[in-house]
């Protein structure tokens, strides 16, 4: 910690005076430090150069370089310190040389006690206002800067002129910007800052740094600079990057380099929206670069409602059918469907919610011992909301899948593979179910499929599905009051006269008739 004390130098040629003048002053106690002595001013001189004392108590006859000499050299050099002169002359326009150097404490020898500590305390408080200034100012200084270094990332139109840049250390040929922030979801893995390792490759006054929207900013300044940021970045692709390694703490990206200040931002938003993007990137990747953003750009794909629930429902269908394998590939095939399109990581977390609380709704209905497989709705959406990586929601996804799938292979009352096609038509009739699309789902070709099927359960997988939607019509007919088309529609016939047709070969009369003859049934009952 540095001494707040000031500190004074004492020069004189003669050692009990410079003794004296230690002895006569509690200077700790006045807030002084005497640090330095000289017994001539040549002495006197390098010590001022060297370590620049704030106070000089020095004779006005030194040998070697005379006191005036000292003083007038010692300003020439930039010195700004005290001068109080000491002379054994009562004659104060020997010293009135000194005034022009800005000298106005002037004690005749024997020095008086009294007038002496007069004098320093007037000095520490000269002193003492003056540290004060110098701190706003470098405080307001500091604050300036920052503020000129985020209006260029931020702004088209920047307030300064390319010599006030020059002046601040921030005109450069050419500018580019890295934003970074940790990798881990683990808080509890060491955080690393990127000026930090930047240290070990690159001076520190050759980039700037910021925080903006609780990301770390860098702002390299320089061709060379972002020559030696390019060599920093073939760390992260020449090998696997260790977890105990400084380079895994962090994720980085960076913008295209530009050459002008008002361009900067440019640079500053290629990194944000790549940082934006990083929600999408595989396992153990750590930086992506502007060169990224070509092939965001060329992606027009959105991912839809009836997307979501095309997915969904072919993933829960295979996994009824206990394929785990064509699980796997359709959440792949989602998982890069999402990573191609323009949706944010907001979005796609809400679809995967959906997707992950539809999952066990139908599962835990359809198997009602598979509940416990499932955590609760809110610990469900706390975990996809905390995610930085959509591929953790897809491991999450896929081990759900996994166990669930040994549990319909394993669960009790399934004598056969077709009683698992019977158990997933009376769950799923409501779909456009053909024998081409269920068929795979159990590892069949779908010829074979029907005549298995048929030979089996003795009736036609066709047939067996219309049953099916006939039998839940009859209880809709006759528990609800809903249109018939609607009614159709709900159990999955996309045809209003082809289901009456059906209704009728099955049931020996017409849907409108089965509603009245049973509700008449049903209204006698009561």
């Amino acid at each position: 910690m540095r001494d707040s004390k000031i500190s004074v130098m004492i020069a004189d040629d003669e050692e009990n005076i410079r003794a004296g003048l230690k002895c006569i002053m509690d200077w700790e106690d006045l807030g002084f430090s005497v640090r330095y002595e000289a017994e001539n001013g040549e002495e006197a001189l390098n010590i001022i150069s060297l370590d620049a004392p704030e106070v000089v108590v020095m004779d006005i006859n030194m040998p070697r370089v005379q006191g005036i000499e000292v003083i007038k050299k010692a300003r020439e050099a930039g010195y700004m310190g005290r001068f109080i002169i000491l002379s054994g002359y009562s004659d104060f326009k020997y010293a009135q040389s000194a005034i022009k150097y800005g000298v106005t404490n002037y004690l005749t020898k024997p020095v008086d006690e009294d007038e002496l500590q007069k004098t320093l305390e007037d000095i520490g408080k000269s002193l003492s206002l003056e540290r004060v200034r110098k701190g706003q100012l470098q405080t307001i200084r500091i604050k300036a800067r920052d503020a000129v270094i985020k209006e260029m990332l931020r702004s088209e139109k920047l307030g300064l002129s390319k010599d006030e840049l020059r002046e601040m250390n921030l005109l450069y040929d050419k500018y580019q910007v890295v934003v970074y922030e940790t990798y881990h979801t683990d808080r509890e893995k060491p955080e690393y800052k990127l000026p930090e390792l930047l240290s070990a490759f690159i001076d520190e006054e050759d980039f700037e740094s910021c925080i903006i929207n609780e990301r770390g900013v860098i702002l390299l300044k320089g061709k060379v600079v972002i020559s030696k940021f390019a060599k920093f970045l073939e760390h992260y692709d020449r090998r696997l990057i260790q977890e105990d390694s400084p380079l895994d703490s962090i994720f980085l990206t960076y913008g295209r380099t530009v050459e002008d200040p008002s361009d900067v931002r440019i640079s500053f938003d290629d990194a944000q929206r790549l940082c934006d993007r990083r929600f999408f990137c595989d396992m153990g990747v750590h930086k992506m670069g502007y060169e990224s953003l070509k092939e965001l750009g060329k992606s027009s794909i959105t991912m839809s409602r009836d997307m979501l629930r095309d997915y969904t429902q072919k993933t829960i269908g295979f996994m009824q059918a206990g394929s785990i394998e064509r699980v796997l590939e359709t959440l792949n095939e989602m998982k890069s469907l999402l990573c191609a399109c323009s949706e944010n990581s907001t979005a796609i977390r809400i679809y995967m919610t959906d997707m992950i609380l539809q999952i066990k709704s139908q599962i835990s209905r359809t198997y009602p011992d598979s509940r416990d497989l499932f955590a609760e709705n809110s610990e469900i959406i706390d975990f996809l909301e905390t995610r930085f990586y959509l591929y953790e929601i897809f491991d999450y996804i896929h081990s759900i899948a996994l166990m669930i799938v040994q549990k319909v292979r394993n669960r009790q009352g399934a004598k056969s593979t077709m009683q698992d096609v019977q158990s997933y038509v009376d769950h799923n009739y409501f779909r456009n179910l053909t024998l081409e699309e269920v068929a795979p789902l159990f590892g069949y070709n779908s010829v074979y499929f029907g005549k298995v099927f048929s030979k089996e359960t003795g009736i036609s997988f066709n047939a067996y599905v219309n049953q099916k939607r006939i039998d839940e019509a009859k209880k809709l007919l006759v528990s609800e009051n809903i249109k018939i088309y609607d009614i159709a529609e709900r159990v999955g016939f996309s045809d209003v006269d082809y289901f009456s047709r059906k209704f009728r070969s099955i049931e020996g009369m017409s849907p409108a008739d089965y509603r009245r003859k049973n509700r008449i049934h049903v209204f006698k009952s009561w």
